[in-house]
């Protein structure tokens, strides 16, 4: 039994690729969070530059900061599992997964956020509303994606037509702007969100056959299933530098090819979505191909004019 005044013990698994300067500055900012018992696992997802070695000798004196390499990059899912599976034996009551280009201002931030989690009704996993330069982000969580989301959201100009308050980027968003109270939500943002070492063992971990794109979703769907919730803190907040670490190591199309890629597993695995669906779904992959080439010659001749 935990005393009353022991600090609940915190591990943040960081998964780190090729952007060790990115990671630094990230463990710079977390180790000034308080009233936890910190520690920091960072996860190098095989990087072909020299990040292992930098961060290996960078935080070799420091106690409360392991840095483990994975075997292979295996993309986001497959990163944090190998984290998680290093982590089975300890004890330790909260786990978070964070990227490493996100910064906290509220040195209370994970503790704070476990005092939430304790209050509430079956919860998995809960995280802080994500800001993207200065801005609330509508990404902060999202409902099940359906067919019908991924549909409306395939093509630049279908996204055009049903953007709205609570449709983006292809997701029926919750309006964070103007949450008052915390709720129960389906999806959170994979870049930061905390829950107990049992949650996310009897979730099964996190999909390995995706990368890079649906594992939020797909982890939302394995919470439903077990009859618990996720949950957005809207009193509290971080800021992310939007996929930095992704953009800066793919290309355009092989963001996209990633993405859809996962979709579709997720299509198959999740929806039971039939097979015309999944046909008109990659039929309309092709003609975004054609569509985002055209607009991006515009907007580069637009550029050069102006």
């Amino acid at each position: 039994m935990k005393n009353a005044d022991q600090l609940d013990s915190i591990y943040v698994i960081i998964l780190n690729y090729q952007s060790y300067k990115d990671t630094i500055t990230y463990v710079d900012c977390l180790q000034k969070q308080e009233k936890i018992d910190l520690n920091i696992l960072i996860v190098d997802n095989c990087s072909p530059n020299k990040s292992y070695n930098i961060l290996k000798d960078t935080f070799l004196e420091i106690k409360n900061i392991e840095v483990i390499l994975s075997e292979r990059n295996g993309g986001y899912a497959y990163g944090n599992n190998f984290g998680l599976h290093y982590l089975k034996k300890k004890e330790i009551d909260f786990i978070v997964i964070s990227n490493n280009d996100i910064s906290i201002n509220d040195t209370l931030l994970l503790f704070k956020m476990t005092k939430e989690y304790k209050k509430l009704k079956n919860p998995a996993f809960v995280a802080p509303v994500m800001r993207d330069n200065g801005k609330i982000s509508k990404m902060s969580a999202w409902k099940t994606p359906r067919f019908i989301d991924d549909l409306k959201g395939s093509l630049i100009a279908l996204e055009f037509i049903f953007r709205n308050e609570y449709f983006y980027r292809g997701r029926q968003i919750y309006n964070t702007e103007h949450l008052s109270e915390i709720k129960p939500v389906d999806c959170l943002a994979g870049s930061f969100f905390m829950g107990v070492k049992k949650v996310f063992f009897d979730i099964g971990l996190l999909d390995e056959n995706t990368f890079l794109y649906m594992e939020e979703s797909i982890i939302g769907i394995k919470v439903k299933r077990l009859g618990l919730n996720n949950y957005l803190l809207y009193n509290l907040n971080y800021d992310h530098l939007s996929s930095q670490t992704i953009s800066s190591n793919l290309s355009f199309i092989n963001m996209h090819k990633y993405a859809f890629q996962s979709k579709m597993y997720y299509h198959k695995e999740y929806l039971n979505s039939s097979s015309s669906r999944i046909f008109l779904l990659k039929s309309l992959f092709e003609v975004w191909k054609i569509e985002s080439s055209v607009v991006r010659k515009i907007k580069l001749y637009l550029s050069e004019k102006s």
